[in-house]
């Protein structure tokens, strides 16, 4: 093995990371909402082209600041976390666009349903902290169609639009630091 194949292990910064989503309602608003338990496991090389990626989501964690619709989310109607109670994204591949840029594709699973998702990311850069540790951030944005996901309970309104739409935005907001 030589040393450009030795890859950096990354510890996420949970207090400087959050995992969002967001949904239309009723056609004229967003509702947005975040996961607070999850674990990476994230691993590159220099230049991050070359990145492992592997993502798990605690599905109970969700918030979106409402007790009643969070309960919701996790009922049979949504993610059903009673008996799928994790998200997970694995990565396949990654392709540098730029030095700011990359397009990271992964499988993404939800309710036991696996489909390939990609996510634009942007690299905010690498530096040295105040107190010596290595620093990388990134934001990853992407949707998915939820019903592809079985995640379909739905309801229409006299207009004739959905109550809630196919599409969910996702962002993540994500700060490393390197493993020591």
């Amino acid at each position: 093995m030589s040393a450009t194949d030795v890859k950096t292990t990354w510890l996420v910064d949970k207090s400087h990371t959050k995992i969002q989503f967001s949904a239309r309602h009723m056609i004229i608003s967003e509702v947005t909402g975040h996961f607070g338990d999850y674990d990476l496991n994230f691993k590159s090389g220099d230049d991050f082209s070359d990145s492992e990626i592997e993502f798990t989501v605690n599905v109970n964690s969700i918030d979106t600041g409402i007790t009643d619709r969070d309960n919701h989310l996790k009922s049979a109607d949504f993610f059903d976390a009673e008996h799928f109670p994790k998200l997970v994204f694995k990565s396949t591949s990654i392709k540098k666009i730029n030095d700011e840029k990359f397009k990271l594709t992964g499988n993404f699973t939800i309710r036991n349903i696996t489909k390939p998702i990609e996510l634009d990311v942007t690299y905010g850069g690498t530096i040295k902290d105040p107190w010596g540790n290595t620093r990388a951030g990134f934001k990853l944005q992407g949707s998915i169609n939820r019903f592809d996901y079985d995640l379909k309970w739905n309801a229409l309104m006299e207009t004739g639009g959905a109550v809630v739409s196919k599409n969910i935005n996702i962002t993540c907001d994500v700060e490393l630091t390197k493993a020591v």
